[in-house]
């Protein structure tokens, strides 16, 4: 198992856990069955959010495992120029790189079984200044792909002294699916900012009113702050109790996929400058919005907020 060489240790603003995957979709306004030409791209929930932080100057490391392939080759070179640190993204000589096709007609079909990303573990985690890092960050995805990547999302979250953040980001179709909420709910308790989806949250924690009785339940748990993402709001529970809420309108999307990540990473950035929570509301709409407006997990997202 080789590593992707990158920059000196350092003190990092925030340490991400989990996978990325080569994306094919066709071009928009057209069919994967009939498209002549595909672009090719990346995506993953922790590496997304790692490339809008890294576009807006923060310092951030991705730990992973990618194929030692073509596929891992080509998200190596895209996030190095993103400036993201990858020398904890090790190359696997026996496992691929997993895929995903995104198709307008039936949706996005994920190829990761067997993935060099579903043999992550906790010893991925040996020399990673995990302590030392201001923030890290996992999804439910890595709870969900797989035993040893669960394994490796709890000890990311054990070792950290930062701030501890967590998306339930549950998906269909993987290891864990079937008891995704056993398994992502130690994830949620030991975080302390919790970035969710409101029906991702109803299903953690049981139907509530409204957003922000979910996220007092959801608190109840261990989180500290707790953003709810809905259909037409988004609101956060801060740490002193409060609520603030915003409405959110939705334009056209060329490609949703990727908003939350996006939102995620702006929310992130206005939080460890020192910005209020009604700051980071209005960064996360504004970077969740940018996304969509691009056939891309990443390309619209700004270059500053």
């Amino acid at each position: 198992m080789s590593s992707v060489s990158g920059s000196e240790s350092k003190k990092y603003d925030l340490i991400a856990l989990g996978e990325t995957m080569l994306a094919l979709a066709p071009p928009p306004g057209e069919s994967l069955q009939h498209a002549r030409v595909l672009q090719v791209d990346h995506a993953g929930a922790e590496s997304n959010t790692c490339v809008g932080l890294a576009r807006l100057g923060f310092r951030v490391a991705w730990v992973s495992r990618l194929g030692s392939d073509a596929a891992g080759d080509r998200i190596v070179d895209a996030m190095r120029r993103e400036g993201v640190d990858l020398q904890w993204a090790r190359r696997d000589e026996v496992r691929p790189t997993g895929m995903m096709l995104k198709d307008p007609a039936a949706g996005v079909r994920y190829y990761r079984s067997g993935s060099a990303a579903s043999a992550l573990a906790p010893e991925d985690l040996e020399g990673v200044p995990v302590a030392e890092a201001r923030a890290v960050l996992v999804t439910g995805v890595t709870a969900l792909i797989g035993p040893q990547p669960h394994a490796a999302g709890l000890a990311l979250l054990t070792r950290a002294s930062g701030l501890r953040i967590v998306d339930p980001n549950l998906r269909p179709g993987l290891w864990g699916s079937d008891r995704r909420a056993e398994l992502v709910l130690p994830f949620v308790e030991r975080c302390d900012l919790l970035l969710a989806g409101a029906q991702e949250l109803a299903e953690l924690m049981g139907e509530a009113r409204d957003a922000e009785a979910l996220a007092r339940r959801a608190s109840q748990r261990g989180p500290r702050e707790v953003v709810v993402r809905d259909t037409a709001t988004i609101g956060a529970l801060t740490v002193d109790g409060g609520w603030c809420e915003r409405e959110i309108r939705r334009g056209d999307a060329v490609d949703p996929i990727g908003a939350g990540d996006a939102f995620n990473a702006g929310y992130i950035a206005v939080r460890l400058r020192g910005g209020s929570i009604d700051a980071a509301l209005d960064a996360g709409a504004r970077c969740g919005a940018a996304v969509t407006a691009a056939l891309s997990d990443t390309a619209g997202f700004p270059r500053n907020l």
